[in-house]
């Protein structure tokens, strides 16, 4: 007979939470951050940080410090929405939260329909208290912004503020954005209302949404780029996550890990999860052998879950130039990527994109470099794995077709058709 799970079956508790979006034992290396996203918010709409757009690559540690926002924001008194814009409906998801709010929050107004307070007086045992009565009537619905703006009417005459939290804006629908962008610029901007926004993205934004003139609003919020997480801010990660769950780490293996998370609070998290498993502590200490190990299963996790994803976004001639920059000891001047690849066109403009998505830094002397987001040897992997000549030295991209840039594809009542031009484009929108 099978026995049913028990208290025999719990694993040793492990504090490392590698998994996107979950939340930390502890932050590192994000304090000047999270001081100016506090001051912004306790400055009021007449400071920039006000709204904010947190801009980093998969695995920084974004929707973290959404999380850290939304939590000082709701002990501090504030009314908080936090949704993401992964998929269609943002507007609606939004005023379905405004709704919950009115439901888990007493005092807030009806805003989603036309209607009356009354308080009644009522008796549920001692002591005696006054129950709030929310009386709906059939009514139009109101549009998002009025919604928003009765919201934060109210939040003001209580002396607090809301605070709007949009997660993955790269993925959000065009048209949707653009209106938010408008009743946002009005409100928080215009108006002055106590309307706080915080957005986070990938940096592949400063070419999609940031281009867009008709975002107006984002473009005008305070930047912040995730900032690296330092060997030291690992080393202090890893020593105290794995001593506050009651293990033990050696001082080798320590070095070992810290020096192998790299800038990545992801890889740093996965790192010390694998550890915790090999060592199988806290039975035993995490030592030597326990961190090759970690290293080796993490960086196989990382091109699964980060570098793989990343890679797969970019462009052909993006990914040519990854591996020319690989090709060449993963550092190189933009000219010698042109002659290695044989260019017969400037990748200026190549460089940029990779720097703001993450996949190379550059130095004072112009010099690119890999980051750790898609490391040297995973570019000649995926180009294996694509067929491609990774073979030899030398990949022209004139010789292969680059991706397309995609379309805008936005909706035009007056031809009946979708717009033809690419994403962000300047200007009015074009049919055939």
């Amino acid at each position: 007979m099978r026995e049913p799970l028990g208290p025999q079956d719990l694993p040793p508790p492990n504090l490392f939470t590698p998994d996107f979006g979950q939340d930390p034992h502890m932050i590192v290396g994000r304090d000047a951050l999270v001081r100016a996203l506090r001051q912004g918010m306790a400055g009021g709409p007449k400071d920039r940080r006000f709204t904010s757009l947190l801009l980093g690559p998969r695995g920084s540690g974004k929707t973290v410090i959404l999380n850290l926002a939304r939590d000082i924001a709701r002990e501090s008194g504030w009314i908080v929405l936090s949704l993401d814009a992964a998929t269609a409906g943002v507007h609606e998801r939004i005023r379905d939260y405004i709704a919950w709010v009115q439901d888990t929050h007493e005092a807030v107004p009806d805003t989603a329909r036309a209607g009356h307070t009354e308080t009644t007086f009522g008796v549920r045992g001692l002591p005696l208290e006054w129950q709030r009565k929310v009386v709906r009537e059939v009514g139009p619905q109101w549009s998002l912004r009025r919604q928003l703006t009765t919201l934060a009417q109210h939040a003001s005459r209580h002396g607090t503020s809301v605070l709007l939290i949009l997660d993955e804006l790269h993925s959000g629908e065009r048209s949707e954005l653009r209106r938010l962008s408008a009743d946002m610029q009005h409100m928080t901007k215009g108006e002055t209302l106590p309307l706080a926004f915080l957005g986070a993205g990938l940096g592949e934004m400063d070419h999609t949404l940031l281009e867009d003139r008709k975002m107006t609003f984002f473009r005008r919020c305070a930047r912040h780029d995730m900032p690296p997480i330092s060997r030291e801010d690992a080393s202090r990660f890893l020593s105290q996550t794995i001593s506050d769950a009651g293990g033990e780490i050696t001082g080798p293996a320590l070095a070992r890990l810290s020096e192998a998370a790299g800038e990545s609070p992801h890889r740093m998290q996965l790192l010390g999860h694998c550890a915790w498993l090999a060592a199988d502590a806290p039975v035993r200490p995490v030592d030597e052998p326990a961190a090759a190990a970690a290293v080796k299963e993490a960086a196989r996790l990382m091109d699964q879950h980060v570098s793989e994803p990343t890679w797969n976004a970019l462009s052909e001639t993006e990914q040519s130039f990854l591996y020319a920059l690989a090709g060449r000891g993963g550092s190189a001047h933009l000219a010698e990527i042109e002659t290695h690849l044989a260019a017969d066109a400037p990748l200026g403009r190549v460089g940029v994109r990779l720097r703001h998505a993450g996949c190379v830094r550059q130095e004072d002397d112009g010099r690119y470099v890999l980051t750790d987001l898609i490391p040297a040897g995973s570019v000649r992997a995926f180009m294996v794995q694509e067929g491609r000549n990774a073979s030899t030295a030398t990949l022209a991209p004139s010789s292969a077709t680059p991706r397309r840039r995609p379309r805008c594809n936005e909706w035009m009542p007056r031809s009946q058709a979708r717009c033809i031009l690419g994403r962000g484009h300047a200007g009015g929108c074009r049919s055939r």
